[in-house]
């Protein structure tokens, strides 16, 4: 990107990681009671790991899931159904996932006073499966402005409050830090869809068929230039580190984070999702 040098590889996730934390605590957007530490990985990139009293790790309640026992959420009418045939049609697995009436409302309301911009959706269904409690995930407010969220994707609204969490306190500053451009937008390519893992018919239900999983292909900054996930580093450098970088923070808000090198099928974005891996959520896939 024009105007900008590469720093060293060897550290600078670490440093940058460093910059964004005090960045986003001086703007007040770090609870100060949470116990958050920075490690860092085998090649100096700065991971966030947290005990499971900080805000960043997903309660169990968040990746646990569940048929609501009571009377769910008004319901809203089921989205538009992908003709058949197509990929959430074919060998597409059987899903529900829900928040209780009394948790969706509760996650709506810290949504709007987080001032995420979303639309109530509550009651999802996409070809066999369905989801209680979703938004559609508009933008979400920083310290330096409003990020758009493209495509305003469904999800469950916990998982709306983990993402939007990740945006405000980590990428929007880290973005800032490592560019000298505020981050505009996220453009989002799955998020809510009815699909087997990896879209193989008869496996188990993706996460994404759970509303519980996002896939991110690229940033816009504010000069409209776009941060591709999985574009030649030769190409450019700036775009590959800044792309590292905020994959290794999402490990400290996401039990999952896939991205270019994980499988082929990653290699042009990074997925997110905060599945069970264990028996508590403190065990993680980042690869």
């Amino acid at each position: 990107m024009p105007g900008m040098t590469r720093p060293s590889r060897l550290a600078p996730v670490l440093r940058l990681a460093l910059a964004a934390m005090a960045a986003a605590a001086d703007a007040g957007t770090l609870d100060a009671g949470a116990r958050t530490r920075l490690v860092s990985d085998a090649q100096g990139a700065a991971v966030m790991v947290a005990d499971a009293a900080s805000p960043v790790v997903p309660h169990p309640a968040q990746v646990r899931r569940r048929r609501d026992s009571g009377p769910g959420p008004p319901t809203a009418p089921p989205a538009r159904q992908p003709p058949p045939g197509t990929a959430s049609e074919v060998g597409a697995p059987t899903s529900s996932a829900a928040m209780s009436a009394s948790d969706a409302a509760r996650c709506f309301a810290d949504l709007a006073a987080r001032k995420v911009g979303f639309e109530q959706t509550n009651a999802v269904k996409l070809g066999h499966c369905e989801l209680s409690g979703a938004v559609r995930l508009l933008s979400v407010a920083t310290p330096f402005g409003d990020v758009l969220v493209s495509g305003g994707p469904t999800m469950l609204c916990g998982f709306a409050g983990q993402f939007s969490g990740w945006v405000r306190d980590v990428a929007a500053p880290m973005t800032l830090a490592y560019t000298g451009r505020k981050l505009a937008a996220i453009e989002i390519v799955s998020a809510f869809a009815c699909r087997a893992r990896a879209d193989k018919p008869g496996a188990v239900p993706s996460e994404h068929a759970r509303g519980d999983a996002v896939d991110v292909a690229a940033f816009v900054l504010a000069d409209h230039s776009r941060v591709r996930v999985g574009q030649d580093a030769s190409e450019a450098p700036l775009a590959d580190d800044l792309v590292h970088a905020l994959r290794m923070t999402a490990c400290g808000y996401f039990t999952t984070v896939l991205g270019p090198g994980s499988d082929p099928a990653h290699a042009d974005h990074l997925h997110f999702d905060s599945a069970l891996h264990g028996a508590t959520p403190n065990y993680r896939i980042c690869q």
